[in-house]
């Protein structure tokens, strides 16, 4: 009889379904404080939270493609140009993530800047669309921050984007920030 009861809690044991995948990846539901240093650059996209992820391990299986975010300034003999780009991608058993934005401030200056690159896009490469700046609107950029000698920058900035191949498609970036030394 005991061999019995061994034989079905072993078989039992056996028969339980054991998940060690990792959890799927939830968006967060706030921006992060303007001091946090976790994130450096985060903003809202048609009002949800979007910021890069910044390990690979955590949330679900999420894994990122070369840097997530790069914050940089380079000087051209005509103009100048101070670039912001970040990713966010995610694979895990309920989704698949993969976007990336590009924002180039052109001859960036502390205070409000209104003239971005054409190559301002945002791309999400699960779904196809790739959006542009729409240059026809004032898009605003603040640089709050601005220290070529220790290549320091923090700002704010909203923006519209719209679909390249539908221009009714319209993708609103707000309550946008920027921090990177």
């Amino acid at each position: 009889m005991k061999n019995l009861i061994f034989l079905l809690f072993f078989l039992l044991f056996l028969s339980c379904d054991k998940d060690d995948s990792p959890p799927c990846y939830t968006p967060p539901d706030e921006l992060p404080e303007n001091d946090d240093r976790t994130y450096n650059l985060s903003f809202l996209k048609n009002g949800e939270v979007w910021r890069p992820a910044r390990t690979s391990t955590g949330a679900g299986s999420a894994f990122l493609a070369g840097q997530n975010v790069v914050i940089n300034y380079d000087a051209y003999e005509d103009d100048s140009a101070l670039l912001m780009s970040a990713e966010l991608w995610i694979e895990d058993e309920c989704s698949t993530i993969k976007q990336r934005i590009l924002i180039y401030v052109i001859d960036p200056v502390a205070g409000e800047n209104n003239e971005l690159s054409v190559s301002t896009r945002f791309s999400d490469f699960t779904s196809a669309p790739s959006y542009s700046v729409d240059t026809s609107l004032h898009q605003k950029v603040i640089i709050t921050k601005f220290d070529l000698t220790t290549h320091s920058f923090e700002g704010t900035f909203d923006l519209k984007l719209v679909n390249e191949e539908d221009v009714t498609d319209t993708l609103f970036i707000t309550d946008g920030r920027f921090k990177g030394d």
